[in-house]
């Protein structure tokens, strides 16, 4: 089971934890609060070690400084950035850890720069544009609209069009005001 799965899994158990337990918190009964609590202790506990497995594997890859090729390099980014943008819709959608998401949008900013010092830089994103998980195509056109807006800004706009209340409607939503808003800038200036 992949990390985002496990995520998912554990939010909709601490759901289900909270919305079996609200009699339990409402009651007299501390015995009955407390064995309560540590459960919701232990669920929140798998989180946290999800998430910061997560963040350390994002972190260890882009520290990773062995002697792979620079074809290497690019596709185990790419993949690095196919995971954080998983693991941070994930963290949003499920858990509305926004912290937590931050974290992770940040190491994938980073994974960007590091692509961009390679090879054809941030365009080797371009293979994620095409991926089922919408998250994965947001995430990926918002780093690309400027590079490739004749890709990027429709696949942007399908995706913010849903009007889902996701995390990826909201990463396609912004992406494509800024562009936008820089569009109309260019259009304004006078070259």
């Amino acid at each position: 089971m992949e990390l985002d799965e496990s995520i998912a899994r554990l939010g909709a158990k601490l759901d289900e934890w909270f919305d079996g337990n609200v009699d339990t918190f409402a009651s007299r009964d501390p015995v009955a609060q407390v064995k309560a609590l540590l459960r919701g202790t232990e669920i929140a506990k798998e989180l946290d070690h999800c998430k910061a497995g997560g963040l350390a594997a994002l972190t260890a890859l882009l520290e990773r400084q062995d002697a792979s090729t620079e074809d290497e390099r690019r596709a185990s980014l790419v993949r690095g950035f196919e995971f954080g943008s998983r693991l941070a819709h994930t963290l949003h959608d499920e858990l509305l850890d926004t912290n937590g998401e931050t974290k992770v949008v940040r190491l994938m900013h980073a994974i960007v720069g590091a692509l961009d010092g390679i090879g054809s830089g941030r365009a080797a994103l371009a293979v994620l544009l095409d991926h089922p998980d919408a998250g994965v195509r947001a995430s990926a056109a918002a780093y690309l609209v400027n590079l490739m807006p004749d890709r990027a800004v429709p696949i942007l706009r399908e995706i913010d069009q849903k009007e889902g209340g996701s995390s990826a409607d909201f990463t396609a939503h912004w992406a494509l005001l800024a562009w936008e808003l820089k569009q109309k800038a260019k259009a304004g200036s006078p070259d």
